[in-house]
């Protein structure tokens, strides 16, 4: 029997599909859903909030997650974060200029 694959992530990156907001509000919570089985850091540590757009990351701000559950038959990860900080334009350039995934 293979070991369970368990992805550790310090950045919350969602699709639209994933569950990223239309209008991102701060101290508002929000629901998403991800493929393969995920860990993320947990309060009061907070993790990066970005939105997927066609493969490219947009570092839009901080976020706390507030629920997680992982499915392992399902090998999908379901929860809640509640957004604790929106950055800036000037911010956000710097981050998404420096802090792209691998390719």
């Amino acid at each position: 029997m293979a070991a369970a694959d368990l992805i550790i992530n310090d950045t919350l990156q969602l699709t639209d599909a994933q569950g990223f907001p239309k209008k991102l509000e701060l101290n508002r919570e929000y629901s998403f859903e991800k493929d393969k089985r995920r860990l993320y850091r947990l309060p009061p540590a907070r993790v990066f909030l970005a939105h997927n757009l066609n493969g490219k990351w947009d570092y839009r701000g901080e976020a706390l997650i507030t629920e997680l559950t992982i499915l392992p038959l399902e090998s999908k990860t379901c929860g809640k974060f509640k957004v604790v900080k929106l950055y800036s334009e000037e911010h956000r350039k710097v981050l998404n200029e420096h802090q792209q995934p691998a390719e």
